[in-house]
């Protein structure tokens, strides 16, 4: 077969730009740092790289759920540990109250504080975070207890609902007590607020210092077995929390031995496809130099 100028140029050119593209690879690889720039370029690391991907975003996304969990959590626990604050202090009026030495007057003002700490229980039971109402269950967009104006009876308008979170594979948490949890277990405590008022109007001191103090003090253990609860459940997110941050180590670690380019590795390549692309000029330009005279010889 007769080899014509023509097939030697296009060979040339054709090699020449094979060897231009291995260069410009190289190149994209030490200023991306990054192994593939295209699927094609490796395609079963491609796919690994989008699988791990797709893992980190998971994972990132149950921290999220975690951390604003937790923050929830933190709310609650400020809410409760109010509430037992209220509590302690409606306990210490009620075994005052329940002597006989106490005046009209003193009840009087005895109640009048009771009420007052009945409407904080109130504000504490709405308490809210990021906009939602801790204690209301699902119904987070309206405040779960008001107080009828006239019956000054204390009114739930939440649900029993939890709220989960999901912060792992198959793992699921619960991250909100319900009103009726807080303050309707073993007793209603606005009601047991209620009898105590009008215990206070009919000066039964016997009832004060009997059922409803009695009352009082469950409400009271109630809120502290709640605390203790919410403790255990902020261990075990905590504990979930510090899963996934290994996970997401070990996810970049791969990530990184899938995608990232061996430095020093890519700059000996980076020489060796520079070397093999100017050895191609150097040939290139000794097959197009000759003149047309020389191919009339």
């Amino acid at each position: 077969m007769r080899v014509t100028n023509k097939m030697m140029t296009d060979n040339f050119l054709k090699n020449l730009q094979t060897n231009l593209k291995r260069l410009d690879k190289v190149n994209n690889q030490l200023y991306t740092g990054k192994m593939i720039r295209f699927p094609s370029d490796d395609p079963l690391k491609a796919a690994s790289s989008l699988k791990f991907r797709t893992e980190l975003v998971k994972v990132n996304q149950y921290k999220k759920n975690i951390d604003d969990g937790l923050a929830l959590l933190q709310t609650t626990e400020s809410a409760l540990t109010n509430i037992g604050d209220i509590l302690q202090r409606i306990r210490e009026l009620s075994v005052n109250a329940s002597t006989d030495v106490m005046t009209v007057e003193d009840k009087k003002k005895l109640k009048a504080e009771v009420t007052q700490l009945k409407q904080q229980l109130v504000h504490e039971a709405n308490s809210t975070y990021s906009g939602r109402y801790i204690f209301a269950g699902y119904k987070t967009d309206k405040p779960p207890y008001e107080i009828d104006s006239a019956t000054n009876a204390v009114i739930y308008k939440g649900d029993n609902s939890k709220i989960e979170y999901e912060v792992g594979p198959f793992n699921t948490i619960c991250i909100n007590f319900t009103g009726p949890e807080v303050f309707n277990s073993p007793h209603d405590l606005f009601q047991v607020l209620e009898s105590f008022e009008d215990a206070l109007d009919a000066g039964d001191t016997e009832a004060i210092g009997g059922i409803i103090l009695k009352n009082i003090n469950d409400s009271l253990e109630n809120v502290i077995t709640v605390r203790a609860d919410l403790g255990a459940l902020v261990n075990r997110i905590e504990m979930a929390k510090n899963r996934l941050e290994d996970d997401m180590i070990n996810l970049k670690g791969i990530l990184s031995e899938t995608e990232d380019v061996d430095i020093a590795e890519a700059i000996m390549e980076l020489k060796m496809q520079e070397n093999v692309y100017m050895t191609s000029l150097a040939a290139g330009a000794r097959i197009i130099q000759p003149s047309l005279l020389d191919f009339l010889r």
